[in-house]
């Protein structure tokens, strides 16, 4: 009876990842890599509880080799899955006999369990003593830390770790044709760039994040799937937010245009997806909120118009304080159009959620 258990539970698994190899084959978005890794993970797993490691070896290697390129990318996201594949696999070979590789796989499992500081040690040491395996993690590792200290208020100590990832990334890149690696080097450069302009020194910031967007750019036109786009979408609004700093909104108009194209072309394309219409949204407020800046009103109303009833529709994925200053926006624009009784009717309603907003704090 144990026997059938495990076969049927053996032959789900392998129809999982059947499943997911042939998503993962088909779509190169992370999402199906990390669903294929964890599959392999599972039945790993299974195969090591009926005593078939050497078996179950390749299909957690196949796991971690998934999750690794990802991770290096974006440490913050997918080092969770990693470190999961890595235990797996730390316990297989332990039970292979294989010592070292064992606790090779464990340490690193736990160094990413660890604190920002402890996984960027973690990796420093691994780079010095391997590069090839350590540099793209170690990127990594700073780029997460640096993340990091920015949340927590410590720019100042973030910005020679953000500086640091972008020396090995760029290297990397240079090196290596995997878009993953340009991929990995225009987050960290558009970070660079925003990071400068809050401390107020977007002068520095601003080739950064203009690198950051040719590099995104012909990743996305090197690819159909507009879902490629949003990255592009979210590095174009950190442009265009330079540009204001810097007081020149007419040469961010054409980077805000192009941010709302990117998010209506993919909003368009998942219509069912609420989260791509909230990003077409908060892209519709800023355009509007440029020509209004710009004196061009007439303009800018129906973009205004439109990001407003977006926003009411997300108002559970945007919030009420998103909502309001939409509608602050709006009640601007048609104050300028001489519609005073619209006007007005807009920042009452913005005023009131604001008051809301207020009344759920702590």
């Amino acid at each position: 009876m144990a026997r059938l258990r495990w076969g049927g539970q053996l032959r789900a698994a392998r129809r999982d990842v059947a499943t997911h190899r042939a998503q993962a084959e088909a779509d190169a978005d992370p999402r199906y890599r990390l669903a294929l890794a964890r599959s392999q993970c599972a039945l790993g797993e299974l195969l090591a509880k009926v005593d078939r490691p050497d078996e179950a070896l390749p299909h957690v290697e196949e796991a971690v080799d998934l999750c690794r390129p990802l991770a290096d990318t974006e440490l913050a996201r997918h080092r969770a899955v990693l470190a999961m594949c890595l235990g797996v696999l730390g316990e297989l070979l332990t039970a292979l006999v294989r010592p070292a590789a064992a606790q090779a796989a464990k340490d690193e499992a736990a160094a990413l369990e660890r604190e920002p500081a402890d996984i960027v040690a973690f990796y420093r040491e691994l780079a010095e003593a391997d590069p090839d395996r350590g540099r793209p993690a170690l990127a990594a590792a700073l780029h997460y830390q640096a993340s990091w200290l920015k949340q927590h208020d410590r720019p100042d100590a973030a910005l020679p770790l953000v500086e640091e990832a972008i020396a090995l990334r760029r290297g990397l890149a240079e090196a290596d044709a995997d878009p993953l690696r340009r991929i990995a080097l225009a987050r960290s450069l558009c970070f660079l760039g925003e990071l400068l302009g809050q401390l107020d020194r977007p002068a520095e910031g601003l080739p950064l994040v203009a690198e950051a967007v040719e590099l995104r750019r012909d990743l996305a036109a090197a690819d159909t799937d507009p879902r490629r786009g949003i990255a592009l979408a979210l590095f174009l609004r950190a442009h265009c937010r330079l540009l204001l700093q810097l007081d020149r909104p007419a040469e961010a108009l054409p980077f805000a245009r192009e941010a709302v194209r990117l998010w209506r072309r993919v909003a368009e394309s998942e219509a069912g997806d609420r989260r791509y219409r909230a990003g077409l949204a908060v892209s519709l407020h800023t355009l509007g909120e440029l020509l209004a800046k710009l004196d061009r009103p007439a303009e800018a109303l129906p973009y205004a118009e439109e990001a407003v009833e977006l926003h009411r529709a997300g108002i559970g994925l945007l919030g009420r304080h998103r909502l309001a200053g939409a509608l602050r926006t709006l009640g601007d624009v048609l104050a300028a159009l001489d519609r005073p009784a619209e006007a007005q009717a807009a920042q009452d309603e913005a005023t009131a959620l604001d008051g809301e907003t207020e009344a759920d704090g702590p």
